[in-house]
């Protein structure tokens, strides 16, 4: 386990993983998912989207992580990594709006991206101590 925490934790391979990721969701985002199955339940893209924005705040800080020998977490770069990527949820919508004719600007699903983002950081915030002794044993 050990190594596996230490391999995803190399910068580069931290830092492709979290730029798959990123452009999964862009292309994800503006393709047409019409034909795609999905759940079925009431709201499930919005836990979609709450559960994709979580995900990417976590491989973005995952990658912020593996760069840094910190003592502490740093609130401040958690802070700005996470507006960034809210901001970067706010730009698909615009974008869905703008380029794509099936899909719509919709406030809820940047209300579900923000929410997962929020999750993400009070998890981070909450291990802090603990982030600090995996980064301290490898």
């Amino acid at each position: 386990m050990k190594q596996l925490i230490k391999n995803l934790l190399e910068p580069k391979l931290a830092l492709l993983l979290s730029v798959v990721y990123t452009l999964a969701i862009l292309v994800l985002s503006l393709i047409n998912l019409k034909d795609i199955p999905a759940p079925k339940f009431e709201h499930s893209d919005k836990y979609m989207h709450t559960i994709a924005y979580f995900g990417l705040t976590l491989i973005w800080y995952m990658y912020y992580f593996s760069r840094k020998a910190w003592l502490s977490v740093q609130i401040r770069y958690l802070g700005i990594i996470c507006l960034l990527i809210i901001a970067f949820g706010i730009f698909i919508e615009i974008l869905q709006d703008s380029l794509t004719t099936y899909r719509t600007i919709d406030s809820l699903d940047m209300l579900a991206n923000s929410l997962g983002v929020l999750i993400a950081f009070s998890l981070i915030f909450a291990l802090k101590t603990q982030l600090k002794k995996v980064k301290s044993r490898l």
